[in-house]
């Protein structure tokens, strides 16, 4: 009894050794809504995103974009006895319908850095929920093992104590043994392994808190939605290219008004300065009041050779724009029914182990240990019982995995909606 109390105790300063602190309790614990909706506030792309948003909001201020107003102040003495004082403003405009494309073009521009913050803030959910259901995935295979350890640590005291007694010889104690340190070195692997993936979350989430899920097991993911149902032009990526070729074609738009003719208008006011008089001219005459006139004239475009070559460029882009969107579009749908085949893969290994191979190991475990205790096997097929039932654990913790990340990568292509 005093050597069964002092094994316990070993075990148990052992495991409080190896064991991480987030095992502990000693960290923040999230739920994966949580997580995400941190990431959103914090994540430094998003930040980044939201301030393209404002920079391209703020652009669109630079639609009606009119040339400097030109303002001069003549005096003409050559003019004989006419007003030689002179004032004139003058300003040109482009054709009306210019100002009207360069907007469109702006909003356009406008559209696509929301469709880009869409596009990250999706990959940002995926990124999260993969990370944090791998999270569970690596405390299911802790438990796991740690439940391992407590079996090989009583099967390496039912060993030493028959050792002692001489029922059985050293090779069976050695085994135990074996078994145990192995079982304690993938233990650990695990532990290192988890909290690696704790620090991949904090860096999509941009915080120094060590996170820790707020369930206690591994969970199953719900299919939200029928996975048959995929349209990619719905999706934050299909109206990034949507977007795109909107601003080719926006563009497009704004070149050809180059092909239009712009305006100008003058305001001139000629009147004398009394005081102002170097070469003596008689001009009481004019004292009367000032003469004003005005000019406004239209300047035409001739020479279109430039303008043409802008033009079928522009619409190269445009053909380019339809292009990328049309192959983006189909790898999208390649992508989704490669998951899809995933997905069905991964169901039918999760119902498997569900419905039978789990119970099986459990029941290997629970038959195993008392009929070795019993006499009634051997160590030898104790051992390979209890392997196989580990394996068996482990497959099912790696089949809820595979599930959960494939239905986390099609909410992913779908948008996360």
């Amino acid at each position: 009894m005093k050597t069964k109390i002092i094994i316990s105790t070993i075990v148990f300063i052992t495991m409080t050794a190896v064991l991480p602190p987030a095992l502990f309790g000693q960290n923040t614990t999230k739920s994966l809504q949580e997580c995400i909706q941190s990431a959103i506030d914090n994540n430094l792309t998003m930040k980044s995103g939201r301030i393209s948003i404002e920079r391209a909001k703020d652009l669109q201020g630079t639609a009606f974009n009119i040339d400097k107003t030109s303002f001069s102040l003549s005096q003409d003495p050559t003019s004989g006895g006419s007003p030689d004082n002179s004032i004139s403003l003058s300003q040109s405009f482009d054709f009306p319908t210019v100002y009207g494309s360069r907007r469109g073009l702006l909003k356009a521009e406008t559209n696509l850095e929301r469709s880009n913050l869409e596009v990250t803030r999706n990959e940002l959910v995926k990124e999260i929920s993969g990370t944090y259901y791998q999270l569970l995935y690596g405390k299911e295979n802790i438990k796991i093992l740690q439940e391992q350890d407590s079996i090989y640590g009583k099967f390496l005291f039912l060993a030493n104590a028959k050792l002692k007694s001489g029922e059985t010889g050293r090779l069976e104690q050695m085994n135990a043994e074996r078994l145990y340190n192995e079982n304690r070195i993938e233990l650990q692997k695990a532990e290192k392994n988890y909290q690696s993936i704790q620090l991949i979350l904090q860096r999509w989430m941009n915080t120094d808190e060590v996170v820790e899920p707020v369930e206690p097991t591994l969970t199953v993911l719900d299919a939200a939605y029928p996975f048959n149902d995929f349209n990619p032009e719905q999706t934050p990526l299909g109206e990034v290219y949507a977007n795109k070729k909107l601003i080719s074609e926006k563009n497009l738009s704004v070149i050809k008004q180059g092909y239009l003719p712009s305006f100008n208008f003058a305001l001139k006011n000629q009147f004398l300065i009394k005081g102002f008089n170097p070469y003596d001219l008689q001009r009481d005459r004019f004292d009367k009041g000032n003469f004003m006139g005005f000019e406004v004239g239209i300047s035409v475009p001739l020479f279109f050779g430039e303008q043409r070559a802008k033009t079928k460029a522009a619409k190269r882009e445009v053909e380019i724009a339809r292009v990328q969107q049309e192959e983006v579009m189909l790898t999208m749908r390649k992508n989704y029914q490669t998951y899809l085949n995933e997905y069905t893969k991964a169901k039918n290994a999760l119902d498997y182990y569900s419905l039978r191979g789990n119970k099986q190991a459990e029941d290997i475990t629970r038959i195993s240990q008392i009929s070795y205790e019993k006499g009634e096997i051997d160590y030898i097929e104790y051992i390979q019982n209890l392997k196989t039932a580990v394996e068996i654990h482990l497959l099912y913790a790696n089949a809820i995995n595979d599930y959960n990340q494939t239905i986390i990568m099609l909410n992913y292509l779908q948008g996360n909606k």
